[in-house]
């Protein structure tokens, strides 16, 4: 469960000078301060910088209907935000026995119905079809800009796969921007397990405390308070709440 927000919305606010580099009227004061007074900013990717968590869902459902096995719902779909593919599919497979979509036997004699099969093969369907839909979020990016020309140390800390990381950062032109690249094959236990963002601060050569962590879904929420980072509740491209850890 995440700690109580602060509400990042504010028509009224005014930018103050200490925290120009985010000069969005739309956010609250304090949270324009949180980000001025930052050293590090760590961002999550899917759903966070770029809007490809409804072409994840595509790809997963493609794989599914591919194996004639029932689709499953968009709020079940989107539950898995953040959570990297291995878990992910342990909990669909699981789902689909308790169902009587798949028998146990099924998980223990078809090769295709094994974590690692559906994670791979999903992995290619996303990369090969859906990955190029992705739209980049202008406000996400432009902050990751404007951050880095103030002198910010910025990482990426994603349960994706470093091939992915590295084609989004390229067709989006955001790799400069970063000081590191944290993947989730880089660390043993993914979101909501602090693992990544701690490495992550670790890489800018920053306490956890010293940073601030943008994240779209909640266990990436719950990941950064496990860090014990604050985080920014982004969805849709625009940052919705402060969590204090």
């Amino acid at each position: 469960m995440a700690p109580a927000a602060t509400p990042a919305t504010a028509p009224s606010a005014t930018p103050t000078a200490a925290s120009a580099l985010c000069a969005d009227p739309n956010l609250s004061a304090t949270v324009r301060a949180r980000i001025a007074a930052a050293p590090g900013l760590i961002f999550d990717m899917d759903g966070t910088i770029v809007d490809s968590e409804p072409n994840h869902h595509k790809a997963t459902h493609h794989l599914l209907q591919d194996l004639g096995l029932p689709a499953l719902s968009t709020e079940v779909l989107e539950s898995y935000a953040g959570l990297p593919d291995v878990p992910m599919f342990a909990d669909i497979l699981n789902r689909l026995e308790a169902a009587g979509a798949i028998t146990p036997e099924q998980r223990q004699s078809d090769p295709r119905l094994t974590i690692e099969y559906l994670s791979r093969t999903k992995c290619a369907l996303y990369e090969q079809i859906y990955m190029p839909q992705n739209v980049l979020y202008e406000r996400i990016a432009q902050l990751i800009k404007d951050s880095a020309a103030q002198g910010k140390r910025l990482a990426l800390a994603t349960s994706s796969p470093r091939s992915q990381a590295d084609y989004i950062l390229q067709a989006t032109g955001l790799k400069p921007y970063f000081a590191s690249i944290i993947t989730g094959d880089m660390v043993e236990h993914g979101k909501p397990a602090p693992d990544i963002f701690l490495l992550a601060a670790h890489s800018l050569s920053l306490k956890p405390e010293d940073c601030l962590v943008f994240e779209d879904g909640q266990h990436g929420l719950s990941a950064a308070k496990a860090a014990h980072i604050d985080a920014l509740h982004c969805l849709g491209g625009a940052i919705q709440a402060l969590y204090l850890a």
